[in-house]
């Protein structure tokens, strides 16, 4: 019973905390709220900033974005990317995770020849063979008109830093560039193609999204992050809600080792309970005592478990016990004992236990006076 509930706390625990450090890392590097326009570009507007900002204190910042798909290609190296022009707030905060730098003088050489500049991920910048300071070329599907007609719109820039964002699917296929810069590859200018929304909590995204989609006109779409990513946490969700499931089977034959240590316990007292029933004790007395014995063992079975899995989880959250990747994670397992998966678990042993002693007290309950005795 004890390594049942062992496992379970401690199984869970890991699971809950890869799941909470997975939307550490994604949502400090990705929108909590999206704000689209149903007709894809939409005129940069001041006032529609304003107005997102101003809908609640929840919201701590705003980022107008221009973004597209582009193709980025270096030698022969190519990658499908996501360029996305963004102002200099947005690149201030990027700036801080920058791990790489150009050298300057590169840098102010490529501003002499009027070249742009762009922000590439780790994982990306590794894949193609990038270092600060290359020339990169980035290819749009947007076409422009050219003299034999419709042609890609084709522009070098020079890679000014490498970023680590700690989420690789973004490092492997986002780059950054300011919006200026972006609009002029384009050749649009004061336009957008959504507003990222930055909230206090996490948790408070649905109710500022619902705040912005009432005040913003219809043509707008609003939605957060638990729509935007519903599907990777629900599946994390269902691989925990299944992971217990499986886990409970431990419990369920701990139960059944209970059950048979209660029937044999009733099948060696039998004299013994005849002869109380003789003195007079009811059928529910009898019947209580082999319930109250399987609680007794239940009991210190759950408390003794909790107590050496919640020991465990501490261990695995603070040494190095196990080790991982720096590249996925910390170097120590992630955990968060939750107490409400706790109590749970628990009450979930609890009760499978209590279902199992019934059995045992009832066949317990069932002896006659005179059963006992004549077969003793």
């Amino acid at each position: 019973m004890g390594v049942g509930v062992l496992t379970m706390i401690v199984t869970l625990s890991v699971m809950s905390g890869f799941e909470d450090e997975l939307k550490k890392r994604l949502f400090s590097a990705e929108t909590h709220v999206l704000v689209e326009s149903n007709d894809g570009f939409f005129k940069a507007d001041p006032d529609l900033v304003k107005t997102i900002s101003a809908v609640s204190p929840l919201v701590e910042q705003v980022y107008p974005v221009l973004q597209t798909e582009v193709i980025l290609r270096s030698g022969k190296k190519v990658n499908g990317s996501v360029l996305k022009g963004v102002g200099d707030d947005q690149l201030e905060w990027l700036k801080r995770k920058v791990v790489e730098w150009s050298a300057k003088d590169l840098l102010a050489e490529a501003d002499n020849a009027g070249t742009a500049h762009l922000f590439l991920g780790a994982e990306m910048a590794y894949d193609m063979g990038v270092i600060p300071g290359d020339l990169v070329t980035v290819v749009s599907p947007v076409e422009s008109e050219g003299p034999f007609g419709a042609i890609p719109r084709v522009k070098k820039f020079v890679v000014e830093g490498i970023y680590k964002s700690g989420v690789p699917e973004q490092e492997l296929h986002t780059i950054f560039a300011g919006s200026k810069d972006v609009e002029a590859f384009l050749k649009q200018t004061a336009v957008l193609s959504q507003v990222e929304v930055r909230v206090k909590r996490l948790e408070d995204a649905p109710k500022v999204a619902e705040l912005l989609a009432s005040v913003l006109p219809q043509k707008f779409l609003v939605r957060p992050w638990q729509v935007l990513d519903a599907h990777l946490f629900q599946s994390l969700r269902l691989e925990r809600t299944a992971m217990f499931c499986i886990l409970i089977f431990i419990v369920i034959v701990a139960s059944f080792n209970i059950v048979s240590t209660l029937t044999m316990m009733v099948l060696e007292k039998k004299r013994s309970l005849s002869i109380l029933r003789a003195m007079g004790a009811t059928r529910s007395q009898i019947g209580s005592i082999f319930i109250w014995e399987g609680l007794a063992i239940a009991i210190f079975g759950i408390a003794g478990g909790a107590a050496v899995g919640l020991g465990i989880c501490e261990l695995l959250a603070n040494y190095p016990i196990i080790e991982l990747p720096e590249y996925y994670y910390d170097r120590t397992l992630p955990v968060v004992v939750q107490p409400a998966s706790i109590a749970i678990i628990c009450g979930a042993a609890f009760v499978v236990v209590l279902l199992g002693a019934l059995k045992p007290a009832r066949k317990a309950s069932e002896i006659m006076p005179i059963q006992g005795i004549r077969e003793g």
